[in-house]
């Protein structure tokens, strides 16, 4: 495990999550090993690493997570409470997206890469590639659409209402 349960633990035992990340820590970042930037960043003296990074290099291998889970943080409760974190959330969504793609990316030349080599599915690689067969149908209906629209903005109130906590605790007036 890269990052042990003292780096990303509180003394109660709970676990860190924005105070983990140098840009959303605040002022203090006495507890931040991470950046949310897609590269390791030097501030200071000290290097912050790119969980963008190290997610995009481990995930694609096992979408599961579960792998990433144990080698970064040696917990997969860690991993699921920093990533399900309201002001994590949306970087960790980047990331997931980003994988998706990337996955697919790599399927697509494997399919390729069948089709050129005239193996056995050659034909239905032929086909898939010239069905544009990686790209998604809209196949979404209005009631999911709406129930993810709602999501989302229950999503962003929630962000809104810790936002505004976090204010409050600061002692600055919202307006």
């Amino acid at each position: 495990m890269l990052f042990s349960s003292e780096l990303t633990r509180n003394p109660n035992n709970v676990v860190r999550t924005k105070s983990l990340f140098l840009e959303l820590c605040y002022l203090n970042p006495e507890f931040a090993i991470f950046t949310t930037k897609e590269e390791d960043h030097h501030h200071n003296g000290k290097v912050y690493v790119s969980l963008s990074k190290l997610y995009l290099s481990i995930v694609p291998s096992d979408p599961t997570e579960y792998d990433f889970s144990q080698a970064v943080f040696g917990s997969w409760h860690t991993w699921d409470v920093i990533r399900s974190s309201p002001q994590i959330k949306p970087f960790y969504n980047r990331w997931r997206k980003e994988v998706e793609v990337k996955i697919k990316s790599k399927a697509i030349q494997a399919i390729a890469q069948e089709m050129a080599e005239g193996g056995r599915s050659s034909f239905s690689a032929a086909k898939l590639l010239l069905d544009r067969g990686w790209i998604e149908k809209d196949t979404v209906s209005v009631a999911k659409k709406k129930l993810m629209e709602k999501e989302e903005e229950e999503l962003n109130k929630e962000a809104l209402s810790l936002l505004s906590e976090d204010a409050e605790r600061l002692g600055l007036k919202v307006n």
